[in-house]
């Protein structure tokens, strides 16, 4: 300690020089802000905040606690630094301060000529107000002690140390087997009393100290005969030339009561007596080092470790020089123990946290356990030991091996929270305020008028149709009242960089784009077998500040209870009919149909059969649903624009096209659902019907049939209330499902994805799934191709139509194309002719542009690929046009497959009489 505060005390002396010898509190105040920031850098000081107040608080408490290294290193800055702050006051005369210290030196009258010099030079540094006659004194007795002290060491032949005990050599004799020698060790006396040493005369000091040095030595003399005297002969441990080494070589400062044994000997000792495969031995313990095995509770699993046992090398000596029993393996297995069970509270925590971290997983406890087993073992290299560092790594690679397994379960968990609920998997309509507005009433109501205004009036919008002939209309209704418009459909799209408006196909809706008004048609259309989900999704996802729906009376009930699940305002706004309909009494010979009549059928079949039989006297339109909506578009403009008298058509007019129908005639009441063949529901009876007598045109709609027991089933439906939409609503997995139950699943088979999803989804709200046998067949087909499941789902989702192998081998060549990476390109017909004669060619060529508006709806999803679009584009023009010519000019006699002969118009068969019997015949015979 003294040689600390002597230290300190320079070092306290040496600052005051850069401060005008003001201590470092007062004259650090005088040191500018920058070069405090620099000197805090320098020692290291960051955690302060670097303003002059903050900084000489930290410094001032760092320079009275610090130890003597930031001390050094302030000093060294400084000094480093070269600049003096000295104070503001002018320093005190130098003559003054001297004439203070020999003034009171002379007080003084015993003092030497070198105690004088010594003390005028020590004082000469310190501040005048500070030197005392009390502190020169303190001074002069400290200089006159330490010359004592010194006196004092050369008579004695020792040293002082700084518990004032002496230390000196003292010459010990041993004898052992009959061999004597003399040891040079050193000695430390008892403790001098501070007081004898400083007022005792040096002669009685010199003679107490030599006493007791002599009766240290022979103190010391006594232990060293009693040890060899008590050495055990023969010695268990030591041969008797081992035993006089060790007493030889033995260091002056060792003890010769435990001798140091050389590291060879030491090793043989105790390899001879325990199970050590290896040992290090420091000047302070022992560590011996054996092999073990430990084995995992429940775990079939062990490992080879070491075990590390620490003995004081002390505690050893004693032992092996007093001859007593090693116990060496109790040792080493009492520390196997204790390793053993700290390394089990290490691993048990391990575990613990791993199967915190893992809880979602519901992992059995021995599937944990080998997996953090398998991670461990990386780590144990021959040391059962957990460090904390390997503790994080382990953690660290556990929660990296699980990764898959976490995310798979929390999209499990994500599936169960937003699919079941399934407002929640559209976030951008649920964040935003939205209105439900519902017009709803008959057709040539204006309900789809008024809300088209609405639309018109807002700032940006979105109009979602039921067709793409309707889309059409719609995005042309748009620019032409001045509105800038987009055309967005599955197969065509018209963009405009300077829209506000969109119209599109309602499967097209874009659910991350919000809008002020989005017009929703159509939404009868929610109960819809194949496509209702397309509405059900529109209405729960369209981001749009208002939503306006329109359709019919029967969907009110159910728009309701959707309302209420979302949890938003509904107005309703009912419509009446701006014209009356007016039934016809009794059934319309063909003789008695006029001109802006609609004869509805319900095949393509039979609209071109009707054809043949009023082209003979009328000029006829024709609208069914295989045309393409360019064709349909033109019928429907011929007939508008009276180029037609009259318009065969299917159910397809009743979706919204405005045409100047007088009188709707039903050519029969029973239709293909795509299941059965089944009556008319009154609903579809209205929505046909109503197409009649269009308002501004038409005073009066009529309605009628062509035969008496079909004019019967429409009299019945008209009066009778539409059947209400079914609920619970129909909903369809998107991309995002189908990739999120896929990665669940770890399956890349959309069909199974598909199952899946139509199999297990079950939801909170109003909802089921929705009907996807033709995306399902498609994905059994793009199963078979290496592609990814967003490829395959876009490649399933296409428009196909299952009954054509015409369609089904253009969808598999592109299908096959696209795996191989390969341009598509489109592969135009051979035209033999400017139109059709028959309905199979007509059919042929009608499946021609179903096959364009594939090709063109597959360039808008991989575009790279699908390479001809414009081409493609040409050709559906061309093909339009040669349907239209021959809607014009061909009569579609029925003809024989077998030998092609005309048929009867009301004919039910596809072959004709002859042919049939030469083929019943022809089977006649070979039975027999």
């Amino acid at each position: 300690m003294a040689k600390k505060n002597k230290k300190s005390t320079k070092i306290n002396i040496k600052i005051r020089n850069f401060f005008g010898g003001d201590p470092f509190d007062v004259g650090i105040e005088r040191v500018g802000e920058k070069t405090l920031i620099e000197l805090a850098h320098t020692i290291g000081l960051y955690d302060v905040e670097f303003t002059k107040k903050e900084l000489l608080r930290a410094l001032r408490q760092l320079w009275s606690t610090g130890d003597m290294v930031v001390r050094e290193d302030i000093l060294h800055f400084f000094q480093e630094d070269k600049i003096l702050y000295p104070p503001l006051t002018p320093a005190e005369p130098t003559l003054e301060k001297e004439e203070k210290i020999e003034s009171l030196l002379e007080e003084f009258q015993d003092l030497t000529p070198d105690e004088r010099m010594e003390l005028f030079g020590i004082f000469l540094d310190v501040r005048t107000k500070k030197i005392s006659y009390a502190k020169i004194e303190s001074k002069l007795q400290h200089i006159r002690f330490e010359k004592k002290k010194e006196r004092l060491q050369k008579a004695l032949d020792g040293t002082f140390d700084l518990d004032d005990r002496l230390e000196f050599n003292a010459s010990i004799a041993i004898t052992f087997q009959h061999q004597s020698f003399k040891k040079i060790t050193v000695l430390k006396t008892a403790v001098i009393d501070i007081d004898e040493l400083m007022h005792e005369d040096d002669e009685v000091l010199i003679k107490k100290i030599s006493l007791l040095k002599e009766n240290t030595t022979a103190k010391k003399q006594k232990d060293v005969d009693e040890f060899v005297k008590n050495l055990k002969q023969p010695h268990p441990y030591l041969s008797d030339e081992q035993i006089l080494n060790a007493l030889k070589t033995a260091s002056p400062t060792a003890d010769l009561r435990l001798p140091p044994l050389n590291k060879t000997v030491l090793k043989a000792v105790l390899t001879a007596n325990a199970d050590v495969s290896d040992l290090h031995i420091s000047d302070a313990d022992v560590v011996i080092i054996s092999d073990a095995k430990f084995v995992f509770e429940d775990l079939d699993k062990s490992v080879e470790y070491e075990v590390h046992t620490s003995i004081e090398l002390q505690d050893i000596l004693s032992i092996i020089w007093k001859g007593e029993e090693l116990n060496l393996n109790s040792m080493i297995e009492e520390a196997k123990k204790e390793q053993e069970e700290h390394f089990k509270a290490e691993f048990n925590m391990l575990v613990d946290e791993c199967h915190k971290a893992s809880t979602l997983l519901l992992l059995p406890k021995g599937e944990l356990l080998e997996m953090v087993y398998e991670q461990l073992s990386l780590y144990l290299d021959n040391n059962l030991s957990i460090s904390p560092k390997t503790h994080r790594k382990i953690i660290y690679a556990f929660n990296k091996a699980i990764q898959e397994q976490l995310l798979k379960r929390q999209r499990q968990m994500l599936l169960a929270r937003t699919i079941r609920d399934f407002k929640n998997l559209f976030p951008l309509a649920r964040s935003m305020k939205r209105e439900l507005i519902l017009h709803i009433g008959p057709t040539n109501s204006g309900k789809t008028y008024e809300a088209m205004q609405a639309l018109k009036a807002a700032d940006t919008g979105y109009y979602l149709a039921p067709l793409r002939l309707l889309a059409l209309e719609g995005y042309e209704d748009l620019n032409a009242s001045g509105v800038d418009a987009s055309l967005i459909t599955g197969e065509e799209q018209l963009i405009n960089e300077e829209a506000t408006h969109i119209s599109s196909t309602i499967e097209m809706l874009n659910f991350d784009v919000d809008v002020d008004v989005c017009v929703i048609d159509e939404v009868q259309m929610i109960d819809d077998r194949d496509r209702g989900w397309a509405w059900a999704n529109a209405i729960i996802g369209a981001p749009a500040q208002k939503i306006i729906m329109t359709g019919s009376i029967n969907a009110k009930e159910a728009i309701i209870e959707l309302a209420e699940y979302l949890g938003e305002k509904l107005t309703i706004v009912e419509f009446e009919r701006k014209n009356p309909l007016k039934l016809l009494t009794t059934a319309t010979a063909i003789a008695d149909v006029r001109p802006a009549t609609a004869i509805i059928a319900f095949s393509r079949k039979d609209v071109l059969r009707l054809k043949q039989n009023f082209s003979r006297n009328f000029k006829v339109s024709v609208v069914y649903g295989n045309l393409s909506p360019e064709v349909r578009r033109e019928e429907a403009r011929r007939f508008r624009e009276k180029e037609t008298d009259i318009l065969i058509a299917t159910d397809a007019i009743a979706m919204g096209m405005n045409l100047p129908i007088k009188t709707i005639l039903f050519s029969k009441v029973v239709k293909f659902d795509g299941e059965k063949d089944r009556f008319l529901t009154p609903s579809e009876v209205h929505q046909i019907a109503g197409r009649a007598g269009r308002y501004g045109l038409n005073e009066i709609g009529y309605v009628g049939a062509l035969k008496s027991d079909a004019l019967h089933v429409i009299e019945k439906n008209m009066s009778k209330p539409a059947k209400e939409v079914d609920i619970p609503f129909k909903v369809m997995a998107n991309l995002d499902h189908i990739r999120l139950v896929g990665s669940i699943l770890e399956e890349n088979s959309l069909t199974k994805i598909l199952e899946f999803f139509v199999e297990n989804m079950k939801f909170d709200g109003p909802f089921t799934a929705a009907n996807i046998e033709t995306m399902l067949e498609a994905a059994k087909i793009v199963d078979g191709y290496d592609l990814d499941i967003a490829e395959k789902y876009h490649l399933a989702s296409a428009p196909l139509t299952l009954k054509s192998p015409f369609i089904m081998a253009s969808f598999e060549r592109y299908v096959h194309k696209l795996e191989q990476r390969e341009p598509i390109y489109y592969l135009p017909p051979d035209l033999k002719s400017e139109f059709a004669s028959t309905m199979d060619e007509l059919l042929e060529i009608e499946d021609r542009v179903k096959e364009i508006t594939l090709y063109l709806w597959l360039s808008y999803r991989f575009a790279d690929y699908f390479v001809d679009a414009d081409n493609a584009r040409h050709f559906r023009g061309v093909l339009n046009r040669y349907i239209e010519n021959s809607l014009k000019n061909s009569h579609f006699v029925p003809r024989c497959k077998l030998c092609t002969k005309p048929l009867p118009l009301n004919s039910n068969y596809g072959i004709c009489q002859s042919c049939f019997r030469k083929n019943y015949k022809h089977k006649t015979h070979h039975k027999r």
